[in-house]
């Protein structure tokens, strides 16, 4: 295995487990553009027959004429026609290997289905009567994840039913991520999560050998640097009116998260706003959320930036672009970003905590096995102001409420007096409570001694977090 495959290993081991079983397997793999997809299945084509096909934007004929030249390069044939469609090019791969192996992987299906409606219904045919009953591995991979959720794999489906595994790639915890950060302090490895987020590509970027400033402005704050336009890069690949869904973007990132606020900030109108805020929730850059326990039609929902690199980048470059190309970096770091960045990192710190909530309750060290986790917020009657906890995990009665705190003091007994206060607000009539308070900068005596006392109170520090 590559020394530099980090943090898939589960992944590539089910493939393995599969690829044994030794029959017809249609494997699903999507997941948004630079998570690592590729680098997983070429580790797992690694040494066993494989034919690895990328489609491209182009039209059905040129996508088959492609395909053909690799399918009779890898049978060592040349001068043939190519395939008159995709189900004659797998009937000759499956004549053609009997009942011998071989790993057919189409990455970025969508482009092929998009020019050929028809290209789902041949499939499904194609496995009913005929590779059902070989040894083909398929993988179809895409990054549209909407698309792959409902033409894919969605009940509607022609392919429901025929596919054998699955696999949402997401990009990594923040766990996985520090693997890419050894040499770092403990505060430094969350901070440089917070700008390149857990996209394997972007992690590895950064430089061991440099400062957290000096990775900044390497990486994000050169004209000539690989991450300086990537974002827009990644939206002319995916959508065609790029410049409206970039303002959606930036617009989240500078505060605006409801889609009336969204709306107004652009100029465009509520309900194409919303039509493209869903594509970019499809596409994995945005994210809907509602406040815990409210429905999916709840008014206060809001929406957030996925991808940690984008929200740094949206921030902190699309609105500088002219100080940067204009030398003008190091007043970009000193005026923009260093001041403003213990505030950007109050959401990083929350997604943080709530990773380690997650892996904690994975290993059973939680006082109770926790069903449901999220934020929330509110009004509080009494006060008609508004109420926000960091984190709420529950199993029916019982709840944890935590309190994220990222600042340069120590977590002192306000902070838990308040969030008690906030608990009540949400809910008074609870089962058994406990409190988690999570700070980058330790804890007051005061808190340390009543947590002491109290097995219902919990402290999680930065050393804590990235022990791992």
């Amino acid at each position: 295995m590559q020394e530099n495959f980090i943090g898939r290993e589960k992944e590539l081991a089910e493939l393995n487990d599969l690829y044994a079983r030794d029959k017809f397997q249609l494997f699903v793999l999507y997941g948004r553009r630079r998570v690592g997809k590729t680098t997983l299945l070429n580790e797992f084509c690694k040494d066993k027959d494989s034919i690895f096909y990328s489609a491209e934007q182009s039209n059905t004929k040129l996508n088959l004429e492609k395909f053909s030249r690799l399918v009779f390069d890898f049978y060592g044939e040349d001068n043939l026609e190519p395939f008159a469609s995709l189900g004659n090019a797998l009937s000759y791969i499956d004549e053609r290997q009997k009942d011998k192996r071989l790993i057919l992987v189409i990455d970025e299906f969508p482009y092929l289905v998009r020019k050929n409606k028809a290209l789902l219904s041949e499939l499904q045919h194609l496995i009913d009567h005929r590779l059902k009953n070989g040894s083909l591995f398929m993988i179809l991979c895409g990054s549209y994840m909407g698309f792959m959720e409902k033409e894919v794999l969605g009940s509607k489906s022609p392919l429901f039913g025929r596919r054998t595994g699955q696999l949402h790639m997401k990009p990594f915890n923040y766990q996985t991520s520090l693997k890419f950060l050894d040499g770092f302090s403990a505060e430094d490895k969350l901070k440089l999560y917070g700008a390149f987020g857990g996209t394997p590509l972007y992690l590895r970027q950064i430089d061991p050998d440099k400062s957290f400033e000096e990775n900044i402005k390497r990486a994000f704050l050169r004209v000539t640097a690989y991450l300086y336009e990537e974002p827009l890069l990644l939206l002319r690949q995916e959508v065609e009116e790029p410049g409206v869904y970039s303002a959606i973007i930036e617009a989240i990132a500078s505060g605006y998260t409801k889609s009336h606020e969204i709306s107004v900030k652009i100029g465009e109108d509520s309900a194409k706003c919303l039509k493209y805020i869903k594509t970019l929730c499809e596409l994995g850059i945005l994210y809907k959320e509602i406040p815990f326990g409210e429905k999916e039609s709840s008014r206060k929902t809001i929406y957030g930036i996925s991808d940690f690199m984008f929200r740094f980048w949206y921030r902190y470059v699309f609105g500088n672009r002219t100080l940067i190309e204009t030398g003008a970096q190091q007043a970009a770091w000193a005026k923009r970003i260093e001041p403003d960045y213990s505030s950007y990192m109050g959401l990083v710190f929350e997604k943080i905590c709530s990773d380690y909530l997650t892996a904690q309750n994975a290993d059973g060290k939680l006082p109770f096995l926790f069903t449901s986790l999220g934020r929330w917020w509110g009004t509080d009657p009494k006060t008609r102001k508004q109420v926000e906890i960091d984190l709420i995990a529950a199993d029916g009665k019982d709840y944890l409420f935590c309190e994220c705190k990222w600042r340069n003091e120590k977590t002192d007994m306000a902070v838990l007096k308040k969030l008690k206060e906030k608990a009540d607000v949400f809910n008074k009539n609870r089962g058994s409570t406990r409190f988690v308070l999570f700070s980058k900068s330790g804890f007051t005596d005061a808190v340390i001694n009543e947590a002491a006392a109290d097995p219902d109170i919990i402290l999680v520090d930065i050393n804590k977090l990235t022990d791992i």
